[in-house]
């Protein structure tokens, strides 16, 4: 199997991770499901967020790359942007990650900020306009130009942050042994198992806004509702030339849950939340 390297930033240092090539449009490999997952997860899901040809990639021999910065920091993360920088042909991701606890060991939510695919082949942002300061200022681009076309193989209809959720339910599900699977509390597959019904581990739909303060606040990563446990995700799509704001169009965000809480609560060592 080709493999593929994605660059991330955590706080200021650069590190290469090789991950599996994906199949089709899952965003997901199936080896995330512990807490380094995250590093990488929120360039994965741009693959799948904007439907991206991964042979335009330059690990499958094409010209565009895919970054992550990961925010230590909540109010930095706020501030950032997802970008474009349009000579290095590169999609720049932000992430923060939200913890369980005060050690910052047990990551709950993944909170990503992505780009919409149809925003890949737009051009530059009207004249005059610019967006942050010292390490936040991003290049005043929506995407690449004509540079993009084709980038995105479905560039009208982004892809959602439910998809990402039910990859990864797939992942973490299928790393469980025969015997946690048979005692897990919830159950994603369409069968009985002794410790739940079929069908109580689902995604919802996305609840989609359309600004930064409905997108910000406290969000469960896992809601119940009666036996069924429900991942959704908080959503904010702004397309190109949709506000008055470029700085904040060509945006797709998305909450999304941790692997590892995931896992936790399949195993009973955690409630839902």
């Amino acid at each position: 199997m080709r493999r593929r390297r994605l660059t991330f930033v955590l706080l200021g240092i650069i590190a290469i991770l090789a991950v599996p090539a994906l199949s089709g449009a899952a965003p997901i490999p199936g080896t995330i499901i512990t807490s380094t997952g995250f590093f990488r997860f929120c360039a994965e899901g741009q693959i799948g967020i904007a439907n991206i040809d991964t042979s335009k990639l330059v690990e499958n021999g094409g010209d565009f790359t895919i970054t992550g910065t990961v925010y230590k920091d909540e109010s930095d993360f706020v501030f950032s942007k997802s970008a474009v920088v349009t000579s290095a042909k590169k999609i720049s991701t932000t992430a923060y990650v939200q913890y369980e606890n005060n050690d910052l060991t047990k990551p709950k939510l993944i909170r990503c900020k992505m780009r919409t695919g149809e925003s890949l082949n737009k051009g530059n942002w009207p004249n005059g306009t610019t967006y942050g300061n010292g390490r936040f200022v991003v290049e005043p681009a929506w995407g690449f130009g004509s540079a993009g076309d084709g980038l995105s193989t479905s560039p009208s209809t982004d892809g959602t942050c439910q998809s990402i959720n039910q990859n990864t339910i797939n992942s973490v599900w299928g790393s469980l042994t025969n015997t946690e699977k048979n005692a897990a509390p919830y159950n994603p597959t369409a069968s009985n198992l002794p410790g739940a019904s079929a069908n109580t581990l689902v995604t919802v739909a996305d609840t989609v806004v359309g600004v930064g303060p409905s997108w910000t606040p406290p969000v469960a990563a896992i809601n119940t509702n009666g036996a069924v446990a429900e991942i959704g995700s908080r959503a904010l799509v702004a397309t190109t030339n949709s506000s008055t704001a470029p700085y904040f169009e060509g945006a797709h965000y998305c909450t999304l849950v941790a692997p590892e809480f995931l896992k936790r609560v399949l195993l009973g060592e955690v409630s839902p939340s």
